[in-house]
């Protein structure tokens, strides 16, 4: 198996994990959380979600390098914005969420390096983690920066796309099948009708010929009787 190394390009599954994390962390998305205690929780929601991204298809990296690309990140966007001057020019909508939640609201929008991300006292590799958890030891390396291209989205609306053809594909086979169904059994149902009305049809042929031979029965049973009578008749005097 190839080990994943730190100087691959993270996944878009990956960017999207930490943007959502962040999201549900802003104070440590601006590197709001100082103090003692804020950097203990910084130290802690860092190592959860180091976890997280590792855990994802993509690239597995230490803990400073996943705060280190953050950092870069956030960067990036105030880089592109500053160059384009319009942050609804930006091509990803990854990079327009980072915008909106995370920058929107620096008016001064400078482009700086977040070096309080990464604090050697506070982030030490040496140091246990969260239960015993360690972070693997090394420099952080350079981190070439994900590209979040219009390709990129292209390429998951055309998988969206595609799964919904084949689930409707998928939909109008059964109706299909469904509506053949029920066509054979409309077929049988018709059968059976047609030959019910054959034998009621007989039916009533053979209640018609018997009413004949009753009434040619009766006839002759009234000639024989009439015979008779007239064979019994006394003669005149």
């Amino acid at each position: 198996m190839v080990d994943r190394t730190i100087a691959s390009r993270p996944s878009l599954e990956q960017i999207m994990a930490i943007v959502d994390f962040m999201e549900k962390h802003t104070a440590l998305a601006l590197g709001n959380l100082r103090g003692l205690e804020g950097r203990h929780e910084s130290k802690q929601l860092w190592a959860k979600l180091t976890r997280i991204v590792n855990g994802i298809e993509g690239p597995t990296r230490p803990m400073k390098s996943w705060i280190k690309f953050w950092a870069d990140k956030k960067s990036t966007v105030r880089s592109k914005v500053l160059a384009i001057g319009d942050p609804n020019n930006l091509c990803s909508n990854i990079e327009k969420k980072i915008w909106d939640l995370f920058l929107a609201s620096d008016h001064n929008c400078r482009v700086k390096q977040e070096t309080h991300f990464i604090d050697e006292s506070t982030f030490n590799d040496e140091e246990n983690i969260d239960n015993g958890q360690s972070e693997p030891a090394g420099d952080c390396q350079e981190i070439v920066e994900p590209i979040s291209s219009i390709e990129e989205r292209q390429m998951a609306i055309m998988e969206k796309l595609v799964k919904v053809m084949t689930d409707q594909a998928t939909a109008l086979s059964q109706m299909a099948s469904a509506s053949q169904a029920h066509s054979r059994a409309m077929e049988r149902l018709a059968e059976a009708s047609h030959i019910q009305a054959q034998a009621l049809n007989r039916l009533a042929t053979t209640l018609e010929n018997a009413g004949g031979a009753v009434a040619d029965v009766s006839a002759a049973i009234s000639g024989i009787d009439a015979s008779l009578k007239r064979f019994y008749e006394p003669s005149p005097s």
